[in-house]
C-alpha cells in the first residue's frame, strides 16, 4: 500500500510504500521510539507522528487545516478501514499538500505565540475559510 511521508525538516510531502507492519512506521518518523495518531480527515485518514516530537532537541512544525494545533516532526499519513487496520489514504497527495502549512523550527512557533497569544485553534491564521 502507499502512504504519504511528511518531511517537516525539508518541507516536503512524498508518496512512500508501506507494508502494513506497524514497526515500519518508525523509520518514517525520524528515529521515533513511540508514535501517536492524529485524525486529520472524516474519511479516517490519519497522521502517525513522533509521540516525543515536542521533546526533541531539533524540531520542525507543521499545521494541518483540520487539526487545531501544530504538529512536531515528520509524519506518515495512512488511511484506516472499518476494523482500524491501515490502508492507503483516501485523500489525494495534492489535497494533503493544500491542507498543510510548514511553520519551521521551535523559534518560529514561539514567535507565532508571542505575536498572537495562547490561541486554541491556530488554523485560522494559516487557512482562509472557503464558503
Amino acid at each position: 500500500m502507499i502512504g504519504y511521508k511528511i518531511d517537516a525538516f525539508n518541507e516536503t510531502i512524498t508518496e512512500v510504500e508501506y507494508n502494513g507492519d506497524y514497526t515500519q512506521i518508525y523509520p518514517h518518523l525520524n528515529g521515533a521510539r513511540a508514535f501517536d495518531v492524529a485524525r486529520l480527515y472524516a474519511n479516517h485518514d490519519v497522521a502517525y507522528v513522533d509521540d516525543e516530537g515536542l521533546y526533541r532537541e531539533k524540531q520542525s512544525f507543521w499545521v494541518h487545516r483540520n487539526y487545531t494545533q501544530a504538529l512536531a516532526g515528520d509524519a506518515l499519513i495512512l488511511g484506516t478501514d472499518e476494523e482500524g487496520e491501515s490502508i492507503s489514504p483516501k485523500t489525494t497527495i495534492e489535497q494533503l499538500r493544500n491542507d498543510i502549512v510548514f511553520i519551521g523550527d521551535r523559534f518560529m512557533l514561539q514567535m507565532f505565540y508571542k505575536a498572537f497569544g495562547d490561541v486554541q485553534d491556530i488554523t485560522q491564521f494559516f487557512f482562509k475559510e472557503t464558503a
